[in-house]
């Protein structure tokens, strides 16, 4: 599998206009140029570590979403910790009840 370019802008694009920022509002809370934003979204120029998981946590989803495509969002991980969590309460309730 390769880092295609072109997809990670389209998926930021996406996640963008799916939360309601403009380009230039998110560029503003990225502290980066409105022109900088554009090229990324338009997959001719890339961004650093750092800039990806700033937009991962602006635009509420994972590093791997953005970079790969996955379809695995912040939200459905904290859901599925939070499930783990609830299981292991109950496991530990049951182990004190013994």
């Amino acid at each position: 599998m390769y880092f295609n370019q072109v997809e990670f802008g389209k998926r930021i694009w996406e996640q963008r206009s799916k939360i309601g920022l403009t380009q230039s509002e998110l560029a503003n809370r990225l502290n980066i140029g409105h022109i900088h934003m554009n090229s990324i979204e338009c997959g001719r120029r890339g961004c650093s570590i750092d800039l990806i998981i700033d937009l991962s946590e602006i635009l509420n989803v994972t590093t791997d979403y953005l970079l790969k495509g996955s379809i695995t969002t912040n939200s459905d991980v904290k859901r599925s910790l939070m499930e783990m969590k609830d299981n292991l309460d109950f496991l530990l309730s049951k182990m004190e009840e013994k």
